[in-house]
Formats: C-alpha cells, structure tokens, sequence
C-alpha cells in the first residue's frame, strides 16, 4: 500500500431556538383590547446561530460500493479543516464570537464489510481492513482548540474542551446530528477541530486524485486545484505526516504507530501535517447573544 497523506486501502476502493414571541400578547385593560410587544432595553438581546463547516451538500465521503473514487479514511487524529473553497468562511470552523456549540454532525459513509466482486474485479472489505489498522468500533468527537501564540514552526493548540466520543458504526451511510447534553463553551479565535480515537469513513477526496502505482494521479491538473482548494491540519508531528503499511510485514509504518488524536484537556499539540485535495466532512452548531 502506497504512504499517501490518508490512510487508503487500495483497492477497495439542533438546540431549538428559543424565540420570544412578544408581539400578538392580548391584553385586556378597562375594557381595553391591546395588541403589544415585550418592552426593549439595553439588556434584552436576541438569540443567533451559526453553523460551521457547510458548504457544498454535493460532497460525498469516500467508501463504500461507489468505487469510482479511492477508498479513504482518517484515523488516530485531531484535525481542523483550513480551507473549502465552497465555504463562506475562509477558515470555515473558527470561531467567529463567544457561544456555545449545542450540536455537531458527521457525514459517513458505508464501507463494505465482506468482498464485493466489482464486475470481476474483486474489491476488499474495507471495515474490517479499518477495524484491523486503527480498531474499532468507529468513533469521532468534537474539540475546542485554543491557538498557543508563537513565532515560527507549525501552529500549535491547546485542547480546552471536547464532546463525549461517539461511535459511528450504526450510523454509517448517513449524515448524524449529536446533540449536546452539556454545550461547549467557546470563544472567537478559537477553532473547533473533529478528533477520531479509532477511524471514521467522513473523508471526501475528488476521483481525480485517484492513484495508481502504475500510472499514477488519475487527473494531475483538476487535482492540483483540489489540493490548493480544500485543506486541513493534523495532530501530527514534522515527519510523521505520510501514513502507510509496510508492503513487506503488513504492519504500520512509524507516522501512522505513532499518530495519536489529541484528547487530554489543557494539553498542546504542533498540528504539524498540511493536507491538501479532501475535506473533512462535519459540522458544529453554535448559538449565541447580539
């Protein structure tokens, strides 16, 4: 299996909005019918919400019986998507004013359990190859990253919060909204990353940089433009960015033995990896007060 940015298996191929309703209160005084509004003051403030990392509803995460385009995952990681090109954001998942984030979502796909003979070519099971490289069950969470102020190097963050960690098995081929039992506090400047402890299929990357050993980048130029358009950080360390298997032993390289996700609160991580020509496909909903 080819080190390549992701872990690929070749091959196989919300909270309710609290609205106050202040007008249409019938009161009646001396006979008197009034149609009224709730008084405005300085205090009174309404309610607003945004929700992180939308874009275009036409990505699709890689895997599964589609197998048009490589079957890729992440795993063992926290990351953050730095750049969507179709966002309205230019860092489509920081913080734009204090909050809280009440819900997260999570865009799977189905990866195949058993071989599928494809027209007589015969594709592996990817959940099991997944279950076997990173464990299993397949999980994902959310984080608030705090960015540690340096000079120079990768950016590094501080994990102040996180979600419960999900398992994502029962939800696969769907897109799963979590509701928060206990919101997350967050504040702007900070960036809310996805941390997967195992695996998750929420990956999506373009057929053209499809690869192949023989021929390589199925279409260079259209991939290139991916891989300038659509970016993300990990929790990784410099060198330890190009995950893989030993083709010999089977066994993982040193980036992906060593790749951890970042779960320990106050911690600091470099998020030394740059990704390019995929997204990572969530969201965080956050509510606030003008």
């Amino acid at each position: 299996m080819p080190s390549t940015s992701q872990t690929e298996a070749k091959g196989l191929h919300g909270a309710s909005v609290r609205l106050i309703i202040a007008a249409g209160i019938a009161f009646a005084a001396i006979g008197l019918s009034l149609l009224s509004t709730l008084p405005t003051d300085a205090g009174a403030k309404s309610e607003r919400r945004i929700t992180l990392g939308t874009g275009r509803e036409d990505l699709e995460p890689n895997c599964g019986t589609d197998f048009s385009r490589d079957c890729v995952v992440e795993g063992k990681v926290t990351a953050y998507q730095v750049k969507r090109s179709d966002s309205s954001r230019s860092l489509p998942f920081s913080v734009p004013w204090s909050g809280k984030i009440v819900s997260w979502s999570i865009y799977l796909s189905r990866p195949t359990k058993r071989e599928i003979d494809d027209a007589g070519t015969v594709r592996p099971a990817q959940a099991p190859f997944f279950n076997e490289l990173f464990g299993s069950p397949s999980q994902a969470g959310i984080a608030v990253l705090k960015r540690v102020k340096k000079e120079s190097g990768p950016p590094q963050w501080r994990m102040v919060r996180q979600s419960p960690v999900e398992t994502l098995n029962a939800y696969f081929g769907s897109r799963v909204h979590f509701a928060l039992d206990e919101p997350l506090n967050v504040v702007a400047g900070q960036m809310v990353g996805l941390t997967i402890p195992t695996w998750a299929p929420a990956l999506w990357k373009p057929r053209a940089c499809n690869f192949n050993s023989i021929s390589g980048v199925l279409d260079p130029a259209t991939c290139a433009e991916a891989e300038a358009n659509y970016t993300w950080r990990a929790s990784r360390s410099p060198g330890k960015c190009r995950l893989g298997v030993d083709p010999d032993t089977g066994q993982p390289n040193p980036a992906l033995e060593s790749s951890r996700p970042q779960r320990k609160e106050n911690s600091v991580r470099k998020y030394a990896c740059y990704y390019g020509s995929n997204a990572l496909l969530y969201t965080a909903t956050i509510v606030g007060r003008n």
